[in-house]
């Protein structure tokens, strides 16, 4: 009875870490007043140097203060709107942008209640206010960068890559954009100018350990191996905790027809992320190709555990149960595998009666 080769399921990265929202913004640098000529402006110089020593709470009193003196204090409603959004106090933040906004169209103000917007899943009225910034302010990377984070995730790859070329014109060392801009040209299937844009990303910001990551699994994707296991190393030295980059890392080497390597992959996911289903069918596959049926019936059976709907991990699952001669469960997994919509199920049913 022939055995269809097992399905090994890889966690690529685009869709989870691809985009770089892990960057962190510089925080605007607000300038003393010269001359501390009223008391207002003496309470707004104390309250920027307590953010900057990091007393949020007593640098929004000291903005407080003044504002009573000076309503229409503007630089004041900027400031405590960042001290705001330092301490994720999001709806005192756009108010306080609002105000600033009201008074000045100061485009930070904009760009600020824009992130704020976007945080909160409001993904029109970010676009609306990363568009304005832009309006203000024709070189503001980071809003081109982020609106085309928010086309990313709306599918529209091709607007995507038009915003992350404006920031790499403003910023021609964007590592986050070159990073992003290969993600969306992954998803065009343009695995060339994907990788091209990883490998500017790693050279603008060597540590990004989620830029390896992406062009390993963009040379995974093209049959290269060796570098795709070098890169994923080079992610792993970089942060030894990268559940993904291990799984991945597994999977190459995998393709690459070295199972115990993958196995120790795909163990080491596991001991970092004990509910990675993903990891426990990979390691399965790896364990049915050195033989080890009872192995991948156990680690299938784990995947299943954590995911119910899992249907590869039904489908190798019988697979390893009809070599260990248990027809009637290999059957029963077989057929669960074709509900779900395993790809290649069906040819199995046949010898199931």
């Amino acid at each position: 009875m022939k055995v269809n080769k097992i399905i090994l399921i890889s966690l690529c990265l685009l869709g989870s870490v691809s985009l770089s929202y892990a960057q962190e913004d510089e925080i605007i640098q607000a300038e003393i007043l010269e001359g501390d000529s009223t008391l207002a402006d003496k309470h707004y110089n104390s309250g920027i140097e307590k953010f900057a020593n990091g007393q949020f709470k007593a640098a929004i009193a000291d903005f407080d203060e003044a504002l009573k003196l000076k309503p229409s204090f503007e630089p004041a409603f900027f400031n405590r709107g960042m001290t705001k959004y330092e301490i994720q106090d999001f709806t005192g933040a756009v108010m306080d942008f609002d105000s600033s906004i009201a008074l000045t169209q100061n485009p930070e103000s904009y760009y600020y209640r824009a992130k704020v917007k976007h945080e909160q899943g409001d993904r029109e009225g970010a676009t609306a206010d990363y568009s304005k910034t832009i309006e203000l302010n024709k070189n503001h990377a980071q809003s081109y960068y982020y609106r085309g984070c928010i086309k990313f995730e709306d599918g529209d790859y091709d607007g995507a890559i038009v915003d992350y070329n404006e920031a790499i014109r403003v910023k021609p060392n964007y590592a986050y954009a070159f990073n992003d801009r290969g993600s969306a040209k992954r998803q065009l299937d343009d695995l060339d100018g994907a990788i091209n844009d990883y490998m500017k990303a790693v050279n603008a910001d060597s540590k990004l350990a989620f830029a390896h990551n992406n062009l390993g699994s963009a040379r995974r994707k093209k049959g290269d191996f060796k570098l795709a296991i070098q890169d994923y190393s080079k992610a792993i030295s970089l942060d030894g905790k990268y559940t993904i980059a291990y799984n991945n890392r597994g999977s190459a080497r995998f393709d690459a027809e070295d199972y115990s390597g993958a196995i120790a992959d795909f163990t080491k996911a596991i001991q970092l992320q004990s509910d990675y289903a993903f990891a426990f069918n990979n390691r399965a596959a790896a364990k049915f190709k050195l033989k080890d049926y009872k192995g991948c019936v156990e680690d299938c059976t784990k995947a299943i555990e954590i995911d119910a709907s899992y249907a590869y991990a039904y489908l190798n699952r019988g697979n390893a149960r009809e070599l260990m001669r248990d027809e009637m469960g290999a059957c029963e997994d077989w057929r669960r595998a074709v509900e779900l919509g395993a790809e290649g199920a069906k040819s199995h049913i046949g010898i199931c009666q």
